[in-house]
């Protein structure tokens, strides 16, 4: 192997571990803007009525339409006791209702009263009106910044459907 050769070995490998220091901080600190960021927008969407995780349940039952308990406790990463008093709360506020699964009698079903249906498109608006101001308050060049990143992190972070 020639000197030149093995000096653009080496220079390689100093690119290699530099870029893998670069992106090891990148990822940190996406890590900790997104669960920040993520943390802020769950708070404008919670209310004095309504907290971030009962708005989560809200919400996740306005796209599925009606869900089981033990399906809720498995998306929001909580125990079975935790979501039936998370549960408890909501129907005792007028937002859920249970009722006996048709087909299992076993089994109960929960779906959003109409008053939590206006809950979560409350929140949901207020949500979007806050992070509208936000950037509508960012000049030009970072909206537009913001409008590159966003189609990056897409492209890197959410995987395409089939």
């Amino acid at each position: 192997m020639t000197e030149g050769a093995g000096r653009e070995g080496a220079a390689g490998q100093e690119r290699s571990e530099g870029d893998s220091e670069e992106v090891m901080e990148l990822a940190a600190e996406l890590q900790r803007v997104l669960l920040v960021s993520s943390r802020i927008l769950r708070s404008h969407t919670a209310s004095d009525a309504v907290s971030a995780p009962q708005f989560s349940v809200l919400a996740y039952l306005q796209r599925a339409g009606e869900s089981t308990p033990g399906a809720l406790a498995d998306f929001e990463h909580v125990t079975p006791p935790v979501m039936t008093r998370i549960l408890g709360r909501l129907e005792d506020a007028g937002l859920v209702q249970r009722a006996a699964h048709p087909g299992d009698g076993r089994q109960v079903r929960v779906t959003l009263t109409e008053e939590g249906q206006a809950v979560v498109l409350a929140g949901r608006a207020e949500r979007d009106a806050w992070l509208r101001t936000r950037i509508q308050a960012a000049p030009p060049e970072e909206r537009a910044a913001l409008r590159d990143a966003s189609r990056v992190l897409r492209a890197i972070l959410i995987p395409p459907r089939d």
